[in-house]
């Protein structure tokens, strides 16, 4: 597989404070598959951090969850904005195995980083 296709250790977000970081900028998206957290970065690739309460369901869902988001940002990474932290947090209808994440995944990081963009900075 190319390393373009791959889903590298450096595109994980891992860390607590990455993860309060992306979840304090306050600017998400959502629909009722996803809640999706964005943040800028400073990077040339977008990183994921991946959320999935026991609302899912037993572990053997909520991994099923986690593996069907982690699949969809590995498709479209190079179709997603670069230079992104992005936190997704699962709602329930995302362990429906129909449900179609890649879609839900790529409009709401788009708005979300549409967002992102309109933001004026404090005292501007």
């Amino acid at each position: 597989m190319p390393l373009s296709k791959r889903f590298l250790k450096c595109e994980h977000l891992r860390l607590r404070r990455d993860f309060a970081r992306v979840l304090g900028g306050k600017c998400k998206a959502a629909d009722a598959v996803l809640v999706v957290y964005a943040a800028q970065n400073g990077l040339a690739f977008s990183r994921i951090g991946i959320s999935v309460s026991k609302r899912i369901g037993n572990a053997v869902s909520r991994h099923y969850v986690k593996r069907r988001i982690r699949e969809a940002f590995r498709k479209n990474k190079a179709d997603l904005p670069g230079g992104l932290d992005i936190v997704c947090v699962a709602r329930p209808r995302a362990a429906d195995g129909r449900t179609d994440i890649s879609d839900s995944l790529m409009t709401l990081v788009v708005r979300a980083s549409q967002r992102l963009n309109l933001r004026v900075p404090p005292g501007a």
